[in-house]
């Protein structure tokens, strides 16, 4: 199996924006240092003004140097928000910083001032999704490019340099729906979980997205696992070091309306089916279950929660690697 960390940058303003930047920097050096395979960045904007968060290509483009080998990628990219020719130049250029490392994780958003604020229906985001995909791998490959399409129209256009991967990186599709995971099996390479969906979720889609491949005449790939984790010596103290922030975050998810499943949840509902949390040996056995139950294949993770001291994160992925890592056959 490979692992790899979601750096996650989303943190309450009480944490400047240079002071975060810094554990990023540890965060990475210590995954590449302790065996990780690959970095993630997740993606929003307008989190203030309590919160804030990193853009994701310009930290993992300065966080390359830190994560020589391994791969790069965005979980998830908003690609509704943008227009695909910025994308497609965009991933091209991390993919070539990559060294050809770079995974284009993309999704649609959810979030109403998001989209507003880019002057863009909320409505159009599965369609505008779709779209920019398929326009994506084109620019990617292809040298003259016309679309006339329902959102994007582009005229006898090239992207330069293209992408050190070809026909392009691979792009995995994040979809919190039944309806989202039917699209990521259209136009995707994977599906791509979401650390909040709960394994009840994860089981039912599945089943669909095998459906829509075979009815596609495609194999079906295991889902990319984005999941929850926290490691510690002892499970308690896992438990006792994560608890808070992590039903804070959770009970943002439903304030801001995040569609799919329930989120006002107490900690132990929220843990059962999305945290895998304790200490290394009951981090391995379930890490074990993914395997047998689902086929996982990729798993990374997200391991810092909203509010929680950084340094708890630094010291969560050297046990991960020095002592989960080497027990996974």
């Amino acid at each position: 199996m490979k692992f790899g960390v979601d750096l996650y940058p989303h943190f309450t303003t009480e944490l400047d924006g240079p002071t975060a930047f810094k554990y990023a920097l540890r965060q990475v050096q210590t995954a590449r240092e302790v065996g990780f395979d690959g970095i993630f960045a997740s993606h929003h904007y307008l989190m203030g003004p309590s919160e804030q968060m990193f853009q994701p290509i310009p930290l993992l483009g300065r966080l390359a140097a830190e994560a020589q080998g391994m791969t790069l990628g965005t979980a998830v990219f908003l690609l509704s928000l943008h227009n695909p020719v910025e994308a497609a130049e965009l991933s091209s250029t991390m993919d070539i910083i990559s060294e050809g490392r770079f995974v284009f994780g993309v999704g649609q958003g959810y979030r109403e001032a998001e989209f507003s604020s880019f002057g863009i229906s909320r409505r159009n985001r599965g369609g505008r999704l779709e779209e920019a995909v398929q326009v994506v791998r084109k620019l990617w490959a292809e040298e003259d490019v016309t679309w006339d399409g329902e959102h994007f129209q582009l005229d006898g256009v090239t992207v330069a340099p293209r992408p050190v991967q070809q026909p392009g990186p691979p792009i995995w599709v994040g979809g919190d729906t039944l309806a989202g995971v039917e699209r990521a099996a259209r136009i995707g390479d994977a599906w791509l979980t979401s650390p909040r969906h709960s394994k009840t979720f994860i089981r039912e889609a599945i089943e669909r997205f095998k459906r829509t491949r075979t009815n596609l005449g495609q194999d079906s790939p295991p889902p990319v696992f984005f999941r929850e984790m926290y490691v510690a010596p002892t499970r308690q103290e896992a438990e006792e070091e994560i608890r808070e922030s992590f039903e804070r975050l959770y009970h943002a998810y439903h304030r801001a309306g995040q569609p799919g499943e329930r989120y006002d949840l107490r900690f132990q509902e929220l843990r059962d089916e999305r945290l895998l949390v304790g200490n290394p040996d009951d981090v391995v056995a379930e890490i074990d279950r993914y395997r047998q139950e689902f086929g996982a294949e990729y798993m990374f993770f997200r391991l810092y929660y909203l509010g929680m001291d950084p340094e708890k994160s630094v010291r969560c992925i050297r046990l991960f690697g020095e002592e989960v890592i080497p027990q996974i056959g």
